[in-house]
């Protein structure tokens, strides 16, 4: 786990795969290892990240962030290791990473479909699910934690209605717990990749 720490997924929670393999969209998990890990960043990855654009391979690659996960990930765990990425379709769909997030006990789903972290807040992402060997704990959800002023709901509202970025952004930014939002600089550039990807 220092591996990915290092490299900027600082978030590494362990969960039981059998247990999680019982929510929708999850049935992959289950059988074989048990041992479940959702791996995710906060703002710690910007500095790895964009140090790692300096090779022109992964710079010139069209999606490097994608390129840098899978890549960091896959050699942080042997060989035998499932990873499941989120970034990439498993059948018609994406993994249902929130609700796992909820289910597990790494944050509380909101009506507007934002896993808040107690610590984090919104400003966190989940990359990948990992199945290896060795003993899960038990998890259980946890209580909202945090209370929103009613702020929330008017920018969901906003958010709906548009395919504009800074909208969802504007969501995350109205959440108390904000100590850990993502730079100007992280957040101008996801806005930008989440814009390419818009149909």
């Amino acid at each position: 786990m220092d591996s990915l720490a290092a490299a900027g997924f600082d978030i590494a929670h362990t969960f039981d795969a059998h247990a999680a393999a019982q929510e929708p969209g999850l049935a992959m998990l289950g059988g074989g290892a048990r041992l479940g890990i959702l791996v995710g960043n906060t703002r710690a990855l910007w500095p790895p990240f964009t140090a790692a654009l300096e090779a022109p391979a992964l710079a010139a690659d069209p999606d490097p962030l994608d390129r840098y996960t899978e890549r960091t990930i896959r050699a942080a765990f042997p060989a035998s290791a499932r990873i499941y990425y989120g970034h990439r379709r498993y059948g018609a769909a994406y993994l249902p990473l929130q609700r796992l997030a909820a289910a597990c006990g790494l944050g509380a789903l909101t009506p507007h479909h934002l896993v808040i972290h107690p610590v984090y807040g919104p400003w966190f992402a989940l990359r990948a699910i990992v199945i290896t060997e060795g003993q899960p704990p038990a998890r259980a959800p946890m209580e909202q934690p945090c209370r929103c002023d009613g702020s929330c709901e008017a920018a969901f509202e906003r958010a709906q209605q548009t395919t504009d970025a800074r909208d969802w952004i504007a969501l995350r930014d109205a959440c108390s717990l904000r100590a850990w939002r993502y730079s100007e600089e992280e957040i101008e550039y996801h806005y930008a990749r989440m814009q390419r990807h818009v149909p």
